[in-house]
């Protein structure tokens, strides 16, 4: 930690001072933790930054955290001093008694609290979801910042990248209901913005990836905007890319034959493995609730239409519920929400051939559209 009390109950805060003044503080005065008010021991080595730490065996009762790495603390530091300078009311570290809880920053903007968690290790989803419910139960708003991930840092503007579950909880939505994703990277003190999130397959997305300096960032984020059409096309191939990669695979390590529902529905719509038809793959607005690729759901919606001779367009609520269900799947609203989308997409690409002889241009215009 970098906060604590003096005896003198004065805040001090390490990084706010010359090694030979910390040197000199260690030497003449004692540090408290400011959640369990024991004593602390301050820590000036030549590797991590100056910080705090709980004596040997001595157990905080309030579970401050302890082991923090120098990302963690670095980060912390940039987020901090950032603000200041944007002429936020700001704190670093605050104890919130009513919660038992320390946020990494806490910022005040008119009369809205924000905690923000700088979060660089593991986090499991109960302690996500806790912290989460503490801060919104005493009407704290809650903005979690991950560190961004080093795989996924790549020169080009457009790729594939995977996002864990835990920071798919983080995903922030435009006015459109397009998703994205704001990282902190504390190595090159950048904000990264992984825009326009296209679902492909269990934690497999497309993004655009756009990098904000942290002197050159405010405070709310600013929203990205949708990508455009040329951008939305080589969206469009990597997809497609994927979906024949996924084809190829599934036809290989598939072992059930004839029970497989998709191989089976593949066969009896006279579908080819090796050439599908290009209106099933499609991606659409929250079919990552639908975990199962997008070529395989759309092609079994086909066939279950034809089994019980319904109409893609015209299957109502309890239809599609019916079809989640026949795959053991929950009929989420968003899942209902994903398959209400599909049959919108093909409609109105099975009406439009003319205005619209590729498809990938009505997928375009229903993912980014404001109505979409």
């Amino acid at each position: 930690m970098l906060f604590a009390y003096t005896e003198h109950l004065k805040p001090f805060i390490t990084y706010q001072h010359t090694r030979e003044e910390l040197q000199h503080y260690r030497r003449h005065s004692k540090f408290y933790c400011p959640q369990c008010q024991q004593p602390v021991q301050l820590k000036i080595g030549t590797v991590n930054i100056p910080h705090f730490s709980h004596i040997a065996n001595q157990v905080c009762e309030q579970l401050f955290a302890e082991g923090e790495s120098m990302l963690h603390l670095q980060g912390k530091i940039q987020l901090f001093e950032w603000l200041k300078r944007l002429g936020h009311t700001v704190e670093l570290e605050p104890f919130i008694k009513r919660l038992s809880q320390r946020p990494d920053i806490l910022v005040t903007k008119e009369h809205q609290q924000i905690a923000i968690e700088f979060q660089c290790s593991t986090l499991s989803y109960e302690k996500w979801q806790l912290r989460t419910a503490g801060y919104e139960n005493i009407h704290i708003q809650a903005l979690w910042l991950f560190q961004t991930p080093q795989k996924n840092l790549a020169s080009q503007d457009i790729l594939k990248m995977t996002v864990p579950p835990i920071m798919q909880n983080a995903f922030k939505y435009s006015s459109k209901g397009l998703p994205y994703l704001l990282t902190y990277d504390a190595h090159s003190a950048k904000f990264n913005y992984w825009t326009n999130l296209l679902y492909v397959h269990g934690y497999t997305f497309i993004a655009k990836v756009q990098y904000v300096p942290i002197n050159k960032q405010q405070f709310p984020f600013y929203v990205p905007m949708p990508i455009t059409r040329e951008e939305f096309h080589y969206y469009w191939q990597l997809y497609k890319r994927f979906c024949a990669q996924y084809m190829f695979q599934r036809l290989l390590r598939s072992k059930k034959g004839v029970q497989d529902s998709f191989l089976r529905s593949c066969y009896e719509l006279r579908f080819s493995i090796e050439s599908m038809p290009h209106y099933v793959g499609l991606p659409v607005k929250y079919a990552e609730s639908i975990p199962i690729f997008s070529i395989e759901w759309q092609t079994i919606l086909h066939h279950f239409c034809t089994q019980y001779q319904l109409q893609l367009h015209k299957l109502c609520k309890e239809e599609m519920q019916l079809f989640l269900h026949q795959l053991d799947l929950e009929a989420t609203q968003e899942a209902v929400q994903a398959v209400e989308n599909y049959c919108t997409v093909f409609e109105k690409w099975s009406q439009s051939k003319d205005g619209f002889p590729d498809i990938s241009e009505q997928v375009y215009i229903h993912l980014y559209s404001v109505n979409g």
